[in-house]
């Protein structure tokens, strides 16, 4: 019996995401202090960056999983098939380009999952940084 696809987002991947978000927020977090911004300014700046990159990357990723860019990629792969013959692959159709990129895929449900979290984490750290300040 084949196996169904799980829906919703995978912990492995969205642990991942979160620590990439942590990174970048760290080290956002250690940039602002060092101009001296105050610790709540620092974090709520930190939270806000890693939100906005996840999100960006995530939202382009489910844009490309639309299949958005396959003709442009398409067009590049011919072009450069064209400029140099010695890269070329076997001769595919736009059908079996646009099958192959179907298949390699990823979702971008976890990286716009931890966005989200640390967009919330974001408006918390703002709010905490408007009442103490």
């Amino acid at each position: 019996m084949a196996e169904k696809k799980r829906k919703g987002p995978d912990r492995e991947r969205l642990l991942k995401s979160l620590a990439a978000g942590f990174i970048i927020a760290a080290l956002v977090f250690a940039l602002g202090m060092s101009r001296s911004y105050g610790a709540a300014r620092a974090v709520c700046d930190g939270f806000f960056v890693a939100a906005a990159m996840l999100l960006g990357v995530g939202g382009i990723m489910a844009v490309r999983n639309k299949g958005a860019f396959d003709v442009s990629g398409y067009g590049l792969r011919a072009a450069i098939n064209q400029a140099l013959p010695m890269l070329r692959r076997e001769k595919e159709t736009m059908d079996e380009y646009r099958r192959r990129k179907a298949d390699e895929r990823k979702s971008s449900t976890e990286l716009l999952a931890a966005g989200g979290i640390y967009l919330v984490l974001s408006v918390l750290a703002l709010i905490v940084y408007e009442l103490v300040v």
